[in-house]
């Protein structure tokens, strides 16, 4: 049999042409904004979509180093620092956010939104959390001061907004 023969079905498995097993079904959720790391460059935070985790590295040595792994939501997508001690986590199947406090290593709020969440950036003066929800076309801004208050939301006219980008300043989105 000629080489190529012999790596034909296994390319059609990788090309997502043939199945690898048919009674496997695999669903993964698209990552906006996966990976990021603190305003002080010490912590590199990951989205673990896969097993509902946020993992945590040390970047204060030569090489990342493993320092933590946290259990958020479902299908964790996108993620940003609000300081170098919380990060805010967009968990899409789950339509919340997961504000984490890095010192305790712990989920310290819970955040419910629109349906779909994508992606989470911080802007304005003062700071302000704005996030795309996908599925209902809108963004919702939350004071992250007041996580209690209802969020503003805004009607996107365009079809499920995902990633969200400030200005070089800081003053918009």
């Amino acid at each position: 049999m000629p080489p190529i023969t012999r790596l034909l079905p296994l390319l059609l498995v990788v090309a997502g042409i043939l199945p690898a097993h048919a009674d496997f079904v695999n669903f993964e959720t698209p990552q906006v904004r996966p990976v990021a790391i603190s305003p002080d460059h010490d912590t590199l935070a990951v989205c673990n979509t896969a097993d509902q985790r946020v993992e945590l590295f040390d970047l204060s040595g030569s090489y990342p180093q493993p320092s933590g792994t946290i259990t958020v939501g479902m299908d964790p997508v996108s993620l940003a620092y609000r300081t170098n001690q919380e990060v805010w986590v967009v968990n899409q199947l789950s339509d919340s956010i997961s504000i984490i406090d890095l010192r305790s290593r712990l989920v310290r709020a819970t955040l419910q939104t629109d349906d779909e969440p994508a992606d989470v950036v911080f802007a304005g003066n003062p700071k302000r959390a704005y996030i795309s929800c996908s599925q209902s076309d809108t963004v919702l801004v939350f004071n992250p001061d007041d996580i209690t208050a209802p969020p503003l939301r805004i009607p996107i006219e365009g079809e499920d907004p995902r990633a969200l980008c400030t200005s070089p300043g800081g003053d918009r989105v």
